[in-house]
Parts: C-alpha cells; sequence; structure tokens
C-alpha cells in the first residue's frame, strides 16, 4: 500500500494506484474550499490563540496573503470537501530528492500539518476563483507526473469541470513583481475558465 503522503513512486503501477486515487473524486460535487497557510496576522488578530484559526474578520478578506494576479499561493496546501463528505488535499512533500505534489483523499490537519498547528484557515468557496466551480461536479483529476530519478515526480493536478480547470501546482509568488515562480514547499491555484461566449 502507498504512503498517501508520499509523492514519489519508483513505478508506472504505482503511478497509476496514485492517478486512480485521485480520480475517485471524479463525479462528486464541489462542496468547500479551503486554503490552509500561516497566519501571517496572528500576532495582531489574535495573539493569544493557540492553534488552528479561521479566517473570518472582514478586513482581513480585503487583502488575503495568498492571492495575487492571476493565481494564489498557499504556503501549506488546499482541501477539497464534496457535498458527500469526503475532503481530498492537496499539498507538498517534503523537499528532497523525493519532493512533489500530494493528493490525497484526506484532511490536511492531522496529515500534512498538525492538528494544533497555529495555521490559518481560509474558506475560500465564495471568495476566490473556486466560487465559478462550487456545486459544479468534478469531471476529471488528472496527475502529470514527470520522470525523475528512477522514478516519477508530481509538480502539478488538473482538476477539471464542465466550466473549466483547475491547476493546483507546486509554485509560489516571488519577488520581484511577485510573479508564479516554481516552488519545493508552496502550492499554486491557477484558475482556466473558458471565455464566455454570446
Amino acid at each position: 500500500m502507498l504512503d498517501s503522503m508520499t509523492s514519489f513512486v519508483r513505478t508506472a503501477d504505482e503511478r497509476r494506484l496514485r492517478e486512480d486515487h485521485a480520480r475517485q473524486m471524479v463525479g462528486a460535487v464541489l462542496g468547500a474550499v479551503r486554503y490552509v497557510d500561516i497566519d501571517y496576522a496572528r500576532e495582531d488578530a489574535a495573539p493569544d490563540l493557540a492553534g488552528p484559526r479561521w479566517i473570518v474578520d472582514v478586513a482581513e478578506w480585503d487583502r488575503p496573503s495568498w492571492r495575487y494576479e492571476g493565481f494564489d499561493s498557499v504556503d501549506f496546501g488546499v482541501e477539497l470537501e464534496c457535498v458527500d463528505g469526503r475532503v481530498f488535499s492537496v499539498t507538498w512533500q517534503t523537499p528532497g530528492w523525493t519532493e512533489g505534489l500530494v493528493f490525497w483523499e484526506q484532511p490536511l490537519l492531522g496529515c500534512a500539518v498538525l492538528p494544533d498547528s497555529d495555521i490559518a484557515i481560509w474558506d475560500v468557496t465564495r471568495r476566490s476563483g473556486w466560487a465559478g466551480f462550487a456545486g459544479e461536479t468534478v469531471m476529471d483529476v488528472q496527475l502529470d507526473y514527470k520522470p525523475q530519478d528512477g522514478g516519477f515526480w508530481c509538480p502539478r493536478a488538473t482538476v477539471g469541470f464542465a466550466r473549466g480547470t483547475v491547476e493546483l501546482l507546486m509554485g509560489e509568488a516571488r519577488a520581484p513583481g511577485w510573479t508564479l515562480q516554481p516552488s519545493a514547499d508552496n502550492i499554486a491555484v491557477v484558475y482556466r475558465q473558458p471565455p464566455v461566449t454570446a
């Protein structure tokens, strides 16, 4: 059995198992999306709080730490909750020769992130590019594995819907210009929606 928190696989058969597992989300309806991030505002917003902090303050939503021009950049990962209650998560495996993107049916808290971590949780279902996909059926999930060091690593996953796709990749915003750049310990989210025609 494959370790749910390992991205790197050694054989094509292991790669297919990973791909088949991710495709278990196909046919499900996307109900909620959460970003699990470093809590950059904790000292000011909740200095005495310990553990996860759900972001509800309107002022924080005015300028979220993860929003950039054309993409989102999340430190720890993304939780995709289906209306049937199943939760799929996308995160990164610890950098090193086996680094890569992990897409697995499990919550981030308790698996990729300690449940008592001082993190920020953002429910972005209706306040990000995910709003165009909430309530939609997942049509496809593709893991983009690449050959590396006698095995395969995964730098990108694509979740497909009838009205477009969302790419989750190992990337982040970097200066100068805060453009999307490759990263070993960050998840970037890029929305691809076809243009609306009259």
